[in-house]
């Protein structure tokens, strides 16, 4: 791109920590998802820990807490996560590079890829983090919501 002088202007973009975050968000989510579902076969898909903890495997067809979760919301789902991965891109495209920026969308799109991957790969999100009072979940819905926890706090900061 030129300025008008011959010189070349170049945008940088440093995202290594978004790269980072994505990358090891990604990572855990799918290995620990690995991991539980060959233990919990053992456990018939349940062991309990404590009076209000327990490893329980769910296969979530939706979305948040299941919702959505008939067949023709799948498509919307594959697509919603893809346009939320290329809206945060576009948010770093448009300066948002600060180290926490790029760690808390770092984790965002981290989650959203761990949830997308097992959505195209089995039809469903495997869910199994299960605190008796609050609906199954697994650690890349804890990334998505960390995430935007850190985002927002700091977009309110200024």
């Amino acid at each position: 791109m030129s300025n008008g002088k011959g010189k070349n202007v170049k945008i940088k973009i440093s995202l290594k920590i978004f790269l980072l975050s994505s990358f090891l968000s990604t990572f855990f989510d799918q290995i620990t998802k690995f991991f539980i579902v060959n233990f919990l076969e053992k456990y018939d898909g349940n062991l309990n820990i404590t009076s209000f903890f327990s490893l329980s495997l769910v296969k979530n067809k939706g979305i948040i807490f299941g919702f959505f979760s008939y067949e023709k919301a799948k498509i919307f789902i594959i697509f919603f996560s893809i346009t939320a991965i290329f809206f945060i891109l576009w948010i770093l495209f448009l300066g948002k590079t600060e180290k926490y920026y790029q760690f808390s969308l770092g984790l965002i799109v981290g989650g959203i890829i761990g949830n997308l991957i097992d959505r195209i790969k089995n039809g469903y999100v495997i869910d199994f983090l299960n605190f008796h009072f609050w609906p199954v979940f697994n650690f890349a819905d804890s990334f998505i919501l960390i995430g935007i926890i850190l985002f927002f706090i700091r977009y309110s900061r200024g």
